[in-house]
């Protein structure tokens, strides 16, 4: 979904119920029509004017993928030993990790995580040119 529709969606509660309290006031005779039409176009402005603030927020491909699928691809540092199982550490969270070939993995060398087994990474050695460079 749109950026724009979204934040058009967020926003007709808003606009029903200022139309329903403009109405309101002018059944009881308490604005006149050139106050009520005032007060809607004020409304559609600030909406309009907050739109460019909303819209990164707003935007899909702006929004965090949580969770272990958005660690595959993502590379970080071998915490501890990894031999069977062992710590990584990846955009400043640890998370358990095995080898994705059954190699061991010292401590402090650079991994790319490959794949995931429920909540284990499964990492590979970036190559050590590449680590070296990091």
């Amino acid at each position: 979904m749109k950026p724009f529709t979204r934040y058009a969606l967020l926003q007709i509660f808003g606009w029903a119920m200022v139309l329903l309290v403009v109405l309101v006031l002018l059944r009881w005779g308490w604005i006149n029509t050139t106050a009520a039409g005032v007060v809607i176009v004020l409304w559609l402005a600030k909406d309009v004017l907050l739109y460019p603030l909303y819209r990164p927020a707003l935007a899909v491909e702006s929004a965090v993928a949580p969770g272990v699928e958005a660690m595959v691809g993502r590379s970080g540092n071998c915490r501890t030993e990894v031999n069977g199982r062992g710590m990584i550490e990846v955009q400043g969270e640890r998370w358990l990790a095995r080898s994705a070939d059954g190699t061991r993995i010292a401590p402090g060398l650079r991994v790319q995580v490959v794949g995931h087994d429920g909540l284990i990474l499964q990492v590979r050695v970036v190559e050590q040119a590449t680590a070296t460079k990091a």
